[in-house]
């Protein structure tokens, strides 16, 4: 009888090991799926961030362009201003010295009645030399200010450029960050899988 209780008691204990083997290995098949899980996560997001980095970078790399053409087109814009200044002064000239000869001219009309007509015809050719210079006057003043405007609009649009080119610059650092961060979890992660499935290999092999 006491044989058939120690029996019995010693077939409780087996059964009860193999049963704490089997959970112990059940958990640890649970804990490598979901080391695998957690690193199949951090990898997607680990892509998705160092994508979003190439886009930004190539975005970056596009407004760069952009300034140097509004630079160039500014630079452009000083020139001709400064080629439409001294055209300006160069009719003002002329004007300044048609009014002149004008004054001169009348003097002598006066002085001398015998060259009257010819002074006269003199004039009138020189008041027409002044309208002309006039609307050139005119159409060089239009064209100073088409520059102007034209530089204001550029260094406007470089102004633009520069906010984006900062919020552009910003966001990349905070995807970098994430992209880093994202990395480390998959090699903690990485590691965590092939250990967990390395242990619970070992234990599949002792219970087969």
């Amino acid at each position: 009888m006491k044989a058939l209780v120690i029996s019995l008691i010693f077939l409780s204990q087996n059964v009860l090991a193999d049963q704490e083997v089997k959970d112990t290995m059940n958990q640890m098949k649970v804990n490598a799926e979901n080391s695998e899980k957690n690193q199949e996560s951090y990898e997607k997001n680990q892509g998705i961030a160092e994508k979003n980095v190439k886009a930004i970078d190539d975005n970056l790399k596009a407004l760069g362009e952009q300034r140097k053409q509004i630079r160039e087109n500014a630079r452009k814009a000083d020139q001709n201003v400064a080629t439409m200044s001294k055209q300006e002064v160069q009719v003002q000239n002329l004007i300044k010295k048609e009014n002149e000869g004008i004054a001169t001219e009348n003097k002598q009309i006066e002085a001398l009645q015998k060259k009257l007509e010819a002074l006269k015809a003199n004039v009138q050719k020189r008041q027409e030399n002044i309208t002309q210079y006039n609307g050139k006057m005119e159409s060089i003043t239009k064209e100073k200010q088409e520059w102007l405007e034209q530089k204001k609009a550029a260094q406007e649009l470089e102004a633009s450029i520069d906010t984006k080119e900062k919020a552009a610059q910003t966001e990349r650092n905070a995807w970098k960050t994430k992209a880093s961060a994202y990395s480390s979890e998959v090699k903690k992660w990485r590691a965590e899988a092939s250990k967990n499935r390395g242990t619970y290999k070992n234990f599949e092999k002792l219970n087969k």
